[in-house]
């Protein structure tokens, strides 16, 4: 079921949690809503869901106005942080519970609810823990006892509030392929609320960038990570390198250096966007390359990040460099000697409101 939202708004007070937000979420997409704490993302997903209400603008789902609609009306699965089972029901009481408490004209005899309820266990692969209690589960399956509980009413579209925010490090990881690959089969439109932008990327179809109440770009992960549209997507989606300058020509001058990234117009202050894997190092000391050193090294596997600094630059920040272990070892920068930096591209936007 697709999703249509028209200007809507939502103010407590003073503070604009939404301002006008238009969106547009395709029928079986998985989308995500990333940015920072008090964007307004959850505030977005609970008026998608009915559990709030908006100020202004309407709520559509499959081309239905569903804005005054009561949440038990509208089809929808919703998965919390914090799972919010019922601690005194078993797993599989749990995930029958909504099938249970539908109205007797649309509540499925007992043996079509035992059916189902076995096939979702068996579909997030836990139909070993039928007759357990929550207490006695990890955070992971109980999380998927949740998604399993939230299925079962065969909702219209799911929304996950933080879903993994309560997990620790591996189990996420875990549960973002798993997610990602139950959606694919179950081909639900789903929306989930995440301030991690490892997770937004990893897991989603399409990525909503979320900012002061805003949608400050909505595109692929691809798209938001390789063309930020404003430099807040920029500063908030991965690790950037910003350099302030004036526009001169093709280059953007720092004072010290000509930096080689083409600025959008005449010479007014711009902000050069780079990212650290968007950085090379070499020995060679071609024309228009400044000379760097090394401050500080940390290995990550294949991947080795460096900060590096040119002579003339004390006082400022440290130029972040993320290049290939094979690159780092042909480097030998351990030996010492001078190094040179190479910028391949960048993201440019007017210096006003970029700081």
């Amino acid at each position: 079921m697709s999703i249509e939202i028209r200007n809507v708004g939502k103010r407590y007070g003073d503070y604009a949690a939404l301002d006008r937000i238009d969106l547009d979420i395709p029928e079986g997409e998985l989308v995500a809503l990333l940015g920072p704490s008090g964007c307004g993302k959850t505030t977005l997903l609970r008026i998608i869901a009915g559990l709030e209400q908006p100020d202004s603008g309407t709520v559509a789902i499959h081309g239905e106005d569903k804005t005054a609609e009561h949440v038990r009306n509208r089809g929808i699965g919703f998965v919390f942080q914090h799972y919010a089972l019922f601690r005194h029901m078993t797993v599989f009481e749990n995930v029958a519970f909504g099938l249970r408490a539908r109205p007797r004209r649309r509540r499925p005899d007992p043996a079509a609810i035992r059916s189902k309820v076995t096939q979702l266990l068996d579909l997030v692969q836990l139909g070993w823990l039928a007759d357990r209690y929550p207490d006695q589960l990890s955070g992971g399956q109980r999380q998927r006892i949740a998604l399993a509980r939230a299925l079962a009413v065969e909702p219209r579209v799911l929304l996950l509030d933080e879903p993994f925010g309560a997990l620790d490090a591996n189990v996420r990881k875990d549960l973002r392929r798993w997610l990602r690959d139950l959606h694919r089969n179950l081909d639900v439109t789903s929306v989930f609320v995440t301030h991690d932008q490892e997770e937004a990327m990893e897991v989603a179809n399409r990525v909503v960038v979320m900012n002061k109440g805003r949608i400050e770009q909505a595109g692929s992960p691809s798209e938001v990570y390789d063309r930020p549209a404003t430099p807040f997507v920029s500063r908030f989606i991965g690790n950037v390198n910003i350099f302030r300058g004036r526009a001169r020509g093709n280059d953007i001058d720092l004072g010290h250096w000509q930096l080689p990234v083409r600025p959008p117009g005449g010479p007014e202050p711009v902000s050069a966007f780079v990212r650290p894997h968007d950085i090379q190092l070499t020995r060679s000391p071609e024309p228009g390359l400044p000379a760097v050193e090394v401050e500080h090294m940390l290995p990550l596997g294949a991947l080795v990040r460096l900060e590096v600094r040119m002579p003339q630059q004390a006082g400022d920040n440290p130029i972040h460099v993320e290049i290939p272990r094979r690159d780092y070892d042909a480097l030998e920068i351990d030996k010492g000697g001078p190094l040179f930096l190479r910028v391949l591209q960048g993201r440019v936007f007017p210096a006003a409101g970029t700081a």
